[in-house]
């Protein structure tokens, strides 16, 4: 049964973001001191495509269609079920760590691989604290944890509904189709995509739409009415080029590709490891 979380009282989930802001700043300082390693650990599988190619190809990476693309088909037209998995093992104090994804979908084998996290050309968190009604946006950070992304926070675009994301990753990422490189031919001379990942709670209901709190189907000028879904998490990953100077025939728009996949069953676990 999905939760739509804009029925929790505003105070309520403002106190619930600080106790958890409050606990992890906690955690983070008590590693810290202790010489030890803060190390999230996020496993996902059951994953969907969420990808659709809106008419004559006009321009391809490898065979892959780049243009015209939409990489969020908000109404769920386009959301395919995939087989894979991913895991993630990184330390958001450090910046340190790993990403390795798999999966299979109607353009072949993939695999991603991301070592090197960087931050994001824009703010990569707005954050709840010190207090219940103050908020302030993170900037320069490659790995974010405890922070709403998308929607009207202007951390990221408004092409998802506000996201409270347990981590947040950027960075350049590997990538490879059926066992070969698929580098990226747009931002040369380097080969890399620009990755990016998200533990968030849940976004898409079960046929894959995103929707408004007016159950229509979600849009960028909607921005600050997406639903979401408390009970659930969801992980995100997208790999892109830069964004370009000139806008494209894609959603989203400045960039020549996106590929763009999530997976619903998600576990993560927080430790710290000497």
């Amino acid at each position: 049964m999905f939760k739509k979380n804009y029925r929790i009282p505003l105070f309520v989930l403002l106190s619930l973001l600080l106790l958890a802001a409050t606990v992890t700043f906690q955690a983070r300082t008590a590693d810290a001191d202790q010489g030890k390693e803060l190390v999230y650990e996020v496993k996902a599988d059951n994953g969907r495509l969420i990808r659709k190619v809106t008419g004559q190809v006009t321009s391809e990476v490898n065979g892959v269609p780049a243009s015209p693309v939409d990489s969020f088909v908000w109404n769920g037209d386009g959301v395919v079920p995939i087989r894979g998995k991913v895991k993630v093992e990184i330390d958001p104090v450090a910046n340190t760590g790993e990403i390795s994804a798999k999966w299979r979908d109607e353009n072949g084998r993939w695999e991603y691989k991301q070592t090197v996290f960087s931050p994001p050309d824009h703010p990569s968190g707005l954050q709840v604290g010190p207090g219940a009604s103050d908020t302030k946006l993170i900037v320069g950070d490659p790995v974010t944890t405890n922070v709403y992304l998308h929607g009207n926070t202007t951390a990221g675009g408004p092409i998802l509904p506000t996201l409270f994301n347990l981590l947040a990753t950027w960075g350049p990422a590997e990538v490879t189709l059926n066992g070969a490189p698929f580098n990226n031919p747009f931002d040369g001379p380097t080969p890399l995509w620009a990755g990016h990942t998200m533990t968030t709670v849940g976004v898409r209901n079960e046929k894959g739409e995103v929707l408004t709190t007016d159950g229509n189907i979600f849009n960028p000028s909607q921005s600050a009415n997406g639903i979401v879904y408390d009970d659930q998490i969801e992980f995100h990953l997208v790999f892109h080029d830069a964004p370009g100077p000139q806008m494209t025939a894609n959603i989203p728009p400045p960039l020549s590709f996106f590929y763009h996949v999530t997976f619903q069953d998600v576990k993560v676990e927080i430790k710290g490891e000497r």
